[in-house]
This record gives structure tokens, sequence and C-alpha cells, in this order.
């Protein structure tokens, strides 16, 4: 990932450690091609004896700016808790496979990386939110590149690559049933509302007594979610119609 200018106050940003004082560390900014400094107050939110024993030489951590000019920019190690750092790391992560395929198609062009970045790269991180998000955006939807005004040789190009190297991502939602009908019936019932899921080409499953499932998957979370419950919601309404004792629980992932 390659930003230009300056990083915002408040920022995440990836970094190396390239040197370490008693009191300070330095540290080279990756995205932005800087250097910034960790004072000793800024590496933990406990007492700092030894700086060492918090970071070493060439690890990569993940900081939250606080100053930045062209000649200073602070950062804090402390400010950053664990999630927000493997969150910020994989999108790093993520980022530089992309400028790899980025540099491919470069290749293909006759270009350099750094001419790839001058005609079409940073216009895709501003228009995306970084080139990993254009490729992704390019495989969902292949016009929208144009649309937004990147070039066409471009915008083909990374189509194709995405095709090739991305796949889209798709969500499961899972709905945990306990279902009770004290009618003559009872199962009878139970089967005839839990038949609705199977029309909205729901994936039914029996667990053991009173237990079933019912999973849905798609492109699109919200709508997945939103089917599972409704269907669930009306099976739960069927079934206790007949005087039965109902609930369900939603569990979605991807």
């Amino acid at each position: 990932m390659r930003k230009r200018g300056l990083p915002e106050r408040g920022e995440m940003v990836v970094c190396e450690i390239t040197k370490i004082n008693p009191n300070s560390v330095y540290a080279k900014l990756l995205e932005y091609d800087r250097s910034g400094m960790i004072h000793v107050s800024e590496i933990a939110k406990r007492w700092v004896k030894d700086i060492r024993e918090f970071v070493k030489l060439r690890q990569l951590v993940v900081c939250s700016v606080g100053r930045a000019d062209e000649n200073d920019i602070s950062l804090s190690l402390k400010r950053v808790n664990k999630n927000q750092g493997d969150r910020k790391l994989q999108e790093y992560k993520k980022e530089m496979n992309a400028e790899k395929f980025l540099e491919q198609i470069a290749k293909q062009l006759g270009k350099t990386l750094e001419e790839a970045f001058e005609e079409v790269g940073y216009d895709l991180e501003e228009k995306f939110g970084s080139v990993n998000k254009s490729f992704e955006t390019a495989l969902r939807n292949p016009n929208l590149l144009a649309e937004k005004g990147i070039n066409k040789e471009w915008a083909d190009a990374i189509t194709e690559m995405a095709k090739k190297n991305y796949v889209e991502k798709t969500y499961e939602v899972k709905s945990k049933l306990n279902l009770v009908s004290y009618a003559e019936n009872g199962m009878e019932v139970i089967k005839g509302a839990l038949m609705k899921a199977a029309e909205n080409g729901l994936d039914v499953r029996y667990i053991s007594a009173p237990k079933y499932q019912i999973t849905g998957t798609g492109k699109n979370i919200k709508e997945v979610k939103e089917l599972v419950e409704n269907v669930s919601r009306e099976v739960v309404g069927k079934v206790e119609k007949s005087g039965g004792e109902c609930s369900f629980v939603l569990e979605g992932k991807n």
C-alpha cells in the first residue's frame, strides 16, 4: 500500500521498527515511506523498564498516529488494541498481495509499478479505499471501475486479474430452532412449517428432538440473514399456533 502526503491524527499505520533507544523507538511507516518516533511513554499501558521487552528490530507493528508534519511524526503503540492491530495487519497483507497483482498487470502493459501507481494506483485508493478493494469491486461489478473513471485498459486488466485470483465472498447464516408441538399431529405440523424454509431455498436439517437447523448462504450477508430470520419466525409462529413451545437463535459466519 502506497499513500501520498501525511497520515492523519489517530490513523492506524503499519510500521517496521528501525532503531531502538533507551527512551524511544524509531519506525518506518511502510504505507507512507516516512519515519516516525514512539516515545517510551507510548510503548505500553504499564511501566516500561526496558523497551526491548516490547519491540524488536525489523518487527512489524501497528501504531496510532499522534502529531504529523513534514519534519516530525509521533506514534503510539499503547493506543492500539490487539483487535485493531490484527485487523490492520490483515488489511495490509491483502493490500500487499493486491500490489503484486498490480505489478503483474504493469509488466503486461510494459510499465513499472511506480508508473502503475501514478497512472491508476493512487486513483484506485482514492475511489475505492485501497487497491485490494478495487480488485474485489472488479470481481463483483466489472463495470464500476470504468464508471468511476478508471482508464479502460487498466480497468479491463484489473478485472481479468481479479477473476483469476479472487474468490467472491459467500456468507452462511444458521438458525438453531427448538420446535415442540403438543398437537396430536405435532410432527406433521412441524414438518409442514419447515417446508416453508425448503421452498425458500434454505437447507433444513433435523438434529435431535426438539432441535432443527435452517441454513442459508449467499453473497449478501444482510439479505441472507433477513431471509433466514423471517423464515424462522414463520416456522416458530406456525408451530406455536398448534399449542407448541418454540424458539430460535441465529448464528452467522463467512
